[in-house]
């Protein structure tokens, strides 16, 4: 048996938006997130992205086929001595790619090629997605904070 290719990480561009935000789509259905955005307003936050300084979007490639995205950014954090630490906001692997170890390798490779040594890295899962929990359960991270939200009382 082969073992599988390792993936490549490219910067995305501009030609890559319409699959970004069909990817993203995908992300938002998978964890159930309750986001309604189209397509079109998916790619428009996405070119948001790109034109941003801060924000970094990495496409994760395997075998010369698109197989997953990444959208991070560095941002402040008090406690660190660097005085920053890495948010993951998005990470995806496209469905067909999944169950191999893609997700895995295609995160090592963003963490050696894309972040330095030792900083620290925060991320956001839904408490609907018990696989992505999982998956960042192997990737060596704890829970740090839980979120709790509710509407506010009607009026009275």
């Amino acid at each position: 048996m082969t073992a599988p290719s390792m993936p490549v990480l490219r910067t995305a561009t501009a030609a890559d938006l319409p699959a970004i935000a069909r990817m993203n789509r995908a992300l938002i259905e998978d964890e159930g997130h309750r986001n309604p955005m189209t397509l079109d307003q998916l790619e428009a936050r996405a070119q948001g992205f790109l034109d941003s300084p801060d924000w970094h979007v990495d496409l994760i490639e395997q075998d010369g086929r698109l197989a997953g995205y990444a959208t991070w950014r560095w941002e402040s954090d008090i406690a660190e001595p660097s005085g920053q630490r890495i948010y993951l906001r998005q990470f995806f692997i496209a469905r067909e790619a999944r169950g191999a170890g893609l997700g895995r390798r295609a995160f090592t490779l963003l963490m050696h090629e894309r972040f330095p040594p030792g900083a620290r890295i925060l991320l956001e899962v839904l408490h609907s997605n018990p696989t992505g929990q999982a998956f960042w359960a192997r990737m060596g991270f704890e829970p740090y904070a839980v979120h709790l939200e509710r509407r506010a009382a009607p009026t009275v």
